[in-house]
């Protein structure tokens, strides 16, 4: 299974893609960052995006996206913005009949460091370390992109093996009771 994760923006969108393998071993594909030019009209950055993402699609033939869902509650014309870029990737995603899933940042920080408000820096060790990378991805939107999909990963495929060590668990201290 091939998991496309998007930190989405107009001016910068990251994106990360991660195979899970039948054995449940994670690989991380790809990951980069499409950056529009601050002079294109806002119509043309969106245009380009799409473009490119739907190239992104193409290639990897991912079986969901996973988008970062917004939280804001200040800047009404950021959040207009990265509304816009959340609507080419679900558009790119429906074109290609992928399934979609979102997750704010906070919860993809709470599953990846155990706090919802982990530190960029933390977030970036901590995709390091699960897929074992000699450094860190530098791109904070590629680095989001990837936490999103591992969010997906670790909620929506890895759920029944954690479901089923909770029940191995519970088990086994019911028998200590006794």
């Amino acid at each position: 299974m091939i998991i496309l994760g998007i930190d989405p923006g107009t001016a910068r969108l990251g994106y990360g893609l991660v195979k899970v393998d039948k054995g449940k071993k994670l690989k991380l594909i790809e990951s980069n960052v499409l950056i529009t030019k601050p002079s294109l009209t806002p119509e043309n950055r969106l245009k380009y995006l799409f473009k490119c993402l739907t190239l992104v699609v193409k290639d990897h033939k991912p079986d969901v996206m996973v988008i970062e869902r917004l939280f804001f509650n200040t800047n009404a014309k950021t959040a207009i913005a990265v509304g816009q870029a959340r609507g080419i990737c679900m558009l790119a995603a429906a074109n290609k009949k992928v399934k979609v899933h979102d997750y704010t940042a906070l919860e993809a920080k709470l599953i990846l460091t155990g706090y919802g408000r982990s530190d960029k820096k933390i977030v970036q060790e901590a995709v390091r370390k699960i897929f074992k990378l000699n450094k860190q991805v530098k791109s904070d939107d590629a680095n989001d992109a990837i936490a999103m999909a591992l969010c997906y990963i670790k909620k929506d495929i890895f759920k029944e093996d954690i479901r089923k060590e909770k029940m191995r668990i519970d088990k086994a201290a019911k028998k200590k009771k006794k």
